[in-house]
């Protein structure tokens, strides 16, 4: 594989983010979590949530892991889902696939850049983003619901699909032990 496909390479992947339990976290070797927004926990531009996801963000929380969403949205879309999730910190317009979003987070929750898990459904903006700062790159499987701009993820998926197919060839789903 090429040096720059690498970036995109994530090391843990879930069909969904409600399957990331706490002792997968404890197992990858996290101790925060950044959470994307769009395609992970709810469809793209939408305010309609994967069912069970206010439940999910509680139980990690009272595992002890801190969650900071970590999202190119806008400010006030960012916000509006963080009152939601029950007032999560987040950095909003985070410009992924660069990384210093990442690296903010870890450092406001007080850990280790390759202690974070950054959850999020793009290799190309939150996995790239991840394996460039040395956080831990985990893919969850992108909402089937239909997005606000459908052509534009069906291009992202063509390209990202021969990545996919190399990390199917070597891993499965979940943390490996």
């Amino acid at each position: 594989m090429k040096k720059k496909d690498e970036l995109k390479m994530p090391r843990y992947r879930f069909r969904c983010i409600l399957d990331v339990t706490p002792d997968d976290l404890r197992k990858m070797g996290a101790k925060a979590v950044g959470l994307d927004i769009d395609n992970t926990i709810a469809p793209d531009g939408t305010m309609k949530f994967v069912d069970g996801v206010r439940e999910w963000v509680r139980t990690i929380l009272d595992a002890g892991f801190p969650i900071m969403i970590i999202s190119n949205g806008t400010y006030f879309r960012v916000k509006a889902i963080s009152k939601y999730l029950g007032g999560l910190p987040f950095i909003h317009l985070s410009l992924k696939p660069f990384p210093h979003s990442l690296i903010k987070a870890a450092k406001r929750m007080n850990v280790d850049i390759s202690e974070l898990a950054m959850l999020g459904d793009q290799l190309f903006s939150d996995i790239k983003a991840a394996n460039r700062c040395g956080a831990i790159a985990v893919r969850i499987d992108p909402l089937p619901a239909k997005s606000l701009y459908p052509h534009y993820y069906m291009i992202k998926q063509k390209m990202e699909e021969p990545i996919i197919k190399e990390f199917e060839s070597k891993h499965g789903y979940g943390v490996e032990q």
